[in-house]
């Protein structure tokens, strides 16, 4: 048995990654600041679908859904802050993007 596959069911997977993309977005986009627990949560949870979904030939639906907004959301959000607080909004987004692809191709970083 692949110990890959013995985590978190796809289902919770998708369940977290649906929460956690939704508060880290939200709390950009209604001034809350950049939120770095909320920003830690994504990162992981999108480093659990990476493992999870490696060498998979789909992924959930819902999570594709999901996985469209972080980047752009965060990087039209970014605009709404000062420096240096826009800057790092913006490093959060490019991070983003590279832990979403990482859940697309068969090869995540450890």
């Amino acid at each position: 048995m692949d110990r890959r596959r013995a985590g978190p069911t796809a289902g919770v997977i998708v369940e977290r990654l649906v929460d956690a993309a939704g508060w880290f977005v939200v709390a950009l986009r209604t001034n809350e600041g950049f939120q770095q627990a909320l920003y830690d949560e994504l990162a992981d949870t999108l480093r659990t679908c990476a493992v999870a979904w490696s060498g998979a030939d789909s992924i959930p639906r819902q999570a594709v859904n999901v996985m469209v907004d972080p980047v752009p959301a965060t990087h039209a959000a970014a605009e709404a802050y000062p420096e240096p607080q826009r800057q790092r909004i913006y490093d959060a987004g490019y991070e983003l993007h590279d832990l979403l692809t990482e859940c697309t191709t068969d090869a995540p970083n450890p």
